[in-house]
């Protein structure tokens, strides 16, 4: 599997504009449009021209000219004209005149679940509430509960996720850190003067949440390379400026640090500052007990340092020079890899190219944005052998959940598409709600028409820890169950998981064969890596699952791939690295 962040030789080429920053902006810009009253179907493109782009795998710069932006379904010639002069000026005239009129701190108060644009407008309005501690001041001395629709529960709900924000201020989900990480990164291998570059820290490991970006790059001039990299579009502030490394604040909240070196101290500094500290101390052990020297400037000769260093061209020769096999970066937490790379027993760690099909697959029948032919063309597209299609069940009526009416009208129209799509498996899933009883909400006789069940508690989650622990195991018991969905239920940097016996869970999935999923949105990342190697040792199966809403979502996978290797699975712990027919033989639905 790709390294998100491996060493590499410049590309060259220009930088290209950061997609990711593109269409943040639009999305600020609309919900600023609608916080200011402005024509609905105005704000609507601007958020229909945010979702289009972030489909599209497109360089949106590189069609930043107004007329060919026009060519893309769905942008009118108002928001091309608005994406080129972003690109160009890194802001707007329009966007400039709505913060005049509406303070840009209201958009930190659409981050409270709950609060819509309207709520957000309304104690604007009516209480002059601009900030996140102005909202707060406003729940605790009772002037949130005066307005129209501000009850005592929106008290307490708001003041929870205020809480909450506060506590993951300074974090960012990996996915948000990566886009503006690889942008940076794009740009120093295209400069002339770098040698060798590479993302390293958390972000290298693959964490599910990071506080930073550390980038190392080799050159022979430090200084013009990190001028360079201090002057990117996206710095607001230049934190720290020396020959060696160089710290600045990006428009998106995090830190970002450049570590420049020459090239033959580039392996010992990438390794460095890629491990955890319990990784970097193991290694250092490892290497005193070998009567060596290991620090972030090379691998040494002599405990105290002061030999020859021991060559090396890249990290595959550090650890070998300290007699162990490579130990990929998902894995440098300091929990028991350096022990299992000298005794050889590291795992052979799944790869994109083992994961065959695709599970727990949403379409417009239920909350997804695209149809099922568009799903499965783009899961065709992919190459995948197979696409589960998990709409939601009848019980889920928010998210427009599938009477058994609706179940076999789509059947009608898989069986349809199947005979049109003969190099792909279609299968006929559904994501079933679990009642507080750990029931599933359709009668059993109906359930044995699908080929794939996947259960999934989405209501009623405030039950007490014991309560909840019997309903999963209850779902997970069910003879229909094959796969339980997001199991903790938590929400990064916006909700912890559910207070439940999650060890109990996994031993009932191990016990009926039924796979624990892990979540790939970026937002849930669920099953947490940590359990993930708990599950592999109770012997319960994982599915490794995109919850795909929109095409777009299809390219989560890599995301849940990466969690899954630094969970330490292989291959043969993961259900859809099977073919089909092991697949269906393995979920009872075999011939």
């Amino acid at each position: 599997m790709e390294d998100p962040g491996g060493a590499t030789k410049p590309s060259g080429g220009l930088d290209p504009p950061d997609n990711g920053r593109i269409i943040r902006f639009l999305k600020r810009h609309a919900a600023l449009m609608e916080l200011a009253g402005l024509n609905a179907f105005r704000v609507r493109a601007f958020d229909n021209a945010a979702r289009m782009l972030e489909e599209l795998e497109i360089d949106i710069a590189e069609m930043s000219d107004a007329d060919t932006l026009t060519e893309i379904d769905g942008i009118g010639k108002g928001v091309a004209a608005f994406v080129a002069e972003y690109i160009d000026r890194g802001t707007t005239a329009a966007y400039e005149g709505l913060t005049e009129e509406v303070p840009e701190t209201l958009l930190d108060l659409l981050r409270i679940p709950g609060l819509g644009q309207k709520k957000v407008k309304a104690v604007y309005e009516t209480l002059g509430i601009t900030t996140l501690e102005e909202l707060e001041a406003a729940c605790r001395d009772g002037r949130l509960g005066e307005l129209p629709g501000f009850g005592e529960r929106t008290r307490e709900s708001t003041l929870r996720a205020i809480e909450g924000l506060d506590r993951f201020r300074g974090r960012y989900r990996y996915d948000q850190a990566l886009a503006d990480a690889r942008g940076l990164l794009r740009a120093l291998e295209a400069h002339p003067r770098t040698i060798r570059a590479s993302l390293a820290g958390s972000l290298r490991r693959r964490r599910e949440v990071v506080k930073d970006i550390d980038i190392v790059l080799s050159t022979e001039a430090p200084g013009e390379v990190g001028a360079f990299f201090a002057g990117r579009p996206g710095v607001v502030e230049v934190i720290a400026r020396g020959e060696r490394k160089v710290s600045v604040r990006l428009e998106s909240g995090p830190q970002a640090d450049l570590r420049l070196v020459d090239d033959a101290r580039f392996p010992s500094l990438l390794h460095h500052f890629t491990g955890s500290r319990d990784h970097n101390v193991a290694m250092r052990s490892r290497a005193l007990a070998r009567g060596m020297h290991l620090n972030e400037y090379g691998l040494f000769h002599g405990r105290e340092g002061g030999g020859a260093p021991v060559p090396c061209e890249d990290e595959a020769d550090l650890f070998r020079a300290l007699g162990l096999g490579y130990v990929p970066p998902e894995l440098r937490e300091g929990l028991g890899e350096v022990e299992a790379a000298a005794a050889g027993e590291l795992p052979r760690l799944l790869t994109a190219g083992d994961v065959r099909g695709l599970l727990h697959v949403h379409t417009r029948a239920s909350d997804g944005v695209d149809t099922l032919e568009e799903m499965v063309d783009a899961a065709r597209l992919r190459g995948h052998e197979y696409i589960a299609i998990c709409d939601h069940s009848k019980s889920a009526g928010y998210v427009y959940g599938m009477k058994e009416a609706d179940v076999e009208e789509q059947h009608r129209e898989i069986d349809a598409l199947q005979a049109e799509r003969p190099d792909i498996r279609i299968l006929k899933g559904i994501e079933s709600e679990v009642r507080k009883d750990g029931s599933l909400d359709y009668d059993d006789d109906f359930l044995e028409r699908f080929d794939l069940v996947v259960a999934a508690v989405h209501h009623t989650m405030g039950m007490e820890g014991a309560e909840l622990t019997r309903r999963f195991v209850e779902a997970v018991a069910h003879p229909a169950t094959s796969v339980l969905a997001h199991p903790s239920g938590r929400i990064l940097l916006e909700r912890d998981g559910f207070p439940f016996d999650l060890e109990e869970v996994l031993a009932a999935g191990a016990a009926h064969g039924v796979a624990l999923e892990l979540n790939a949105h970026p937002a849930r990342l669920d099953l947490d890596w940590r359990w993930l190697r708990r599950a592999r040792d109770l012997g319960a199966p994982i599915a490794v699952n995109t919850d795909a809403h929109r095409i777009a979502d299809l390219d989560h996978l890599d995301l849940g791939i990466g969690i899954a290797r630094k969970g330490w699975l292989t291959a043969a712990d993961v259900i859809n690295t099977r073919s089909v027919d092991e697949l269906l033989n393995w979920a009872g639905r075999g011939p």
